[in-house]
């Protein structure tokens, strides 16, 4: 008999929901597992303060006998019954190695989840189980499931977190978390750049608004598949210039804004309603002017939060998704917003690092009443034009725009110190790495993060058809963060990147784990659909940062078509 697990949705999504037998802890080839702390020394410690604590393992506690069958096996955490998958990431990302009869550590692609430290008493090397979800269950219980890869188990063909498997392959463990965390959904943590990406089940949904700040007559939003082919490619009409939509994948639904107030939401390849912001007058950035300056989306919170002109201040409005009303705008104290700013949905924070190398975040948590924090006078090289950010590490990253080579801003939210005033300022270790043959149009200006991967994307602008990949920390909490490794490489000579405000994106592909950035061309009219994760693996110039043969091959990059 087949026992399937899947996370319970709104049914507005096109996950399923499955049924499970309850399970006890069955063991798989002779031994048990067990959760653990980072160090792995903690034998079945059951209680954990935050869901990021919680760390696999399994095997005998000691060097002699033998224990779990050796091989690779998936892992995932459910709610206690077994019934609801809590697990966010896709199943190709949750695999781990046993050998010696011991958990030896994560396997897999690139998105691979973390390693604890070694432990030499008995030989393992946990693997730590975020993200999941938080449980339902009122005693603040899980269950932990170690699932042997045999030809029964499968990851379900329409939904790629799901996995299919029989539970006599299957061993399982509970235990509880005090604080338990949300992760930030596919989607997430994107700033608000031109482009945004749609991942629902294995398809990946392209919407590429036709115009920029500057534009005044290309009108119209472009939807396109990037992967799979859940949509019929269609331009959709709409009265003013769209400068940039953002996403929600547990909705389905996507937001756009004009270079005006004119707010757009749209499902799947239909234009729902327009709504008017508060925005009034104009801001200017480095690119061009605008009212509305585009939209970043909170998934968790259903909340869009639209960068825009207060009456000639720059600052932001949040919408309300599910019940289509705004709150009420606020100006930044900083008189300034980046040209793409961010949330970060399980911090309650937004990202704002400003062309007047201010970094600002504002604390949102009640987004009606915000705080706001400065980090001023960063020696950025240039001008921090975007935002971005790792959420599950707390990685937060700025590149500074007409510096060349590269000069990328990187900061630990995570060790960040607040310190409240009338603006408060925060401060994190941090640095401004400079990045060897990275050189771009107009310098670093656009960037975004394949959450869940470790692996970035920072991007020129205005023409030039270079761009670089980026490897993120895989921890955070401790120590200065650094970019571990990066390449450039050409596009295609006959590629241009696109205008303010930064035609780029990134996601994780639901069908291989990868790293994936969509970038536009200039004119909207082609995406380049890059594997990040390939590109990095790329033969290197002998300085080791340029891509040897100069531009990326067709295994790497293709072309999209925009109508």
């Amino acid at each position: 008999m087949l026992h399937k697990t899947a996370r319970i949705v709104p049914s507005s999504t096109l996950n399923f929901l499955f049924s499970v037998t309850l399970l006890t802890s069955t063991a798989y080839a002779g031994d048990a597992i067990y959760t653990t702390d980072i160090t792995g020394t903690v034998v079945n410690q059951n209680i954990y303060t935050l869901s990021t604590d919680v760390y696999l393992s399994g095997g005998p506690q000691n060097k002699n006998s033998s224990g779990l069958a050796d091989g690779t096996y998936y892992f995932q955490v459910t709610d206690p019954s077994g019934g609801t998958l809590l697990s966010t990431d896709i199943a190709l990302c949750r695999q781990l190695l046993v050998s010696g009869g011991r958990v030896s550590g994560a396997a897999g692609p690139a998105c691979k989840h973390t390693n604890g430290t070694f432990d030499p008493a008995d030989g393992t090397l946990p693997v730590q189980l975020f993200p999941f979800n938080p449980t339902a269950n009122a005693g603040n219980q899980y269950k932990a499931w170690l699932i042997a890869q045999t030809p029964n188990t499968s990851v379900s063909p329409t939904d790629p977190t799901v996995l299919i498997f029989d539970q006599k392959d299957a061993n399982t463990d509970n235990f509880k978390v005090q604080n338990a965390a949300t992760p930030p959904p596919p989607g997430s943590c994107q700033g608000s750049s031109s482009l945004t990406t749609l991942v629902t089940g294995r398809n990946v949904i392209g919407y590429v608004p036709k115009g920029f700040w500057e534009s005044t007559l290309a009108t119209g939003i472009s939807v396109v598949n990037v992967e799979g082919t859940s949509v019929t490619p269609v331009k959709i009409p709409t009265p003013h210039v769209v400068n940039s939509c953002a996403s929600n994948p547990l909705t389905g639904q996507t937001v756009c804004t004009a270079n005006n107030s004119d707010v757009y939401l749209l499902t799947g390849t239909t234009l729902n309603s327009t709504l008017t912001s508060a925005g009034s007058g104009f801001i200017g950035f480095s690119g061009g002017s605008c009212t509305n300056c585009g939209v970043a989306m909170d998934a968790i919170h259903n909340k869009a939060a639209i960068g825009l002109s207060v009456a000639g201040a720059p600052g932001f409005q949040f919408l309300n998704l599910a019940t289509s009303t705004f709150e009420p705008a606020f100006a930044s104290p900083s008189h300034r917003i980046s040209e793409d700013p961010l949330i970060d949905p399980s911090r309650n924070l937004l990202l704002s690092a400003t062309e007047f190398n201010d970094y600002e975040i504002i604390n949102v948590a009640t987004s009606t009443s915000p705080g706001f924090f400065e980090n001023s006078g960063i020696a950025s090289g240039g001008e921090l034009d975007s935002s971005a950010e790792e959420c599950a590490t707390g990685i937060a990253l700025a590149p500074a725009e007409f510096s060349g080579p590269s000069h990328i801003f990187i900061a630990d939210l995570t060790q960040a110190t607040f310190t409240p005033g009338t603006p408060g300022t925060w401060t994190a270790p941090s640095q401004v790495q400079i990045l060897s043959e990275s050189f771009l149009s107009a310098g670093p200006s656009g960037s975004a993060v394949a959450q869940g991967t470790h692996t970035g994307v920072i991007a020129g602008e205005f023409g030039g058809n270079t761009v670089t990949a980026i490897t993120l920390p895989a921890t955070s909490g401790v120590g200065t963060p650094a970019i571990g490794d990066w390449v450039t490489c050409v596009i295609a000579s006959s590629f241009e990147n696109g205008f303010d405000p930064h035609t780029v994106t990134a996601c994780q592909s639901p069908n291989t784990g990868n790293a994936i950035a969509v970038i536009g061309n200039a004119g909207a009219t082609s995406l380049a659909v890059i594997d990040l994760t390939q590109m990095l693996s790329l033969p290197r110039t002998v300085a080791g940062h340029g891509c040897a043969a100069g531009a990326l091959p067709s295994t790497v990059v293709t072309f999209i078509s925009v109508p």
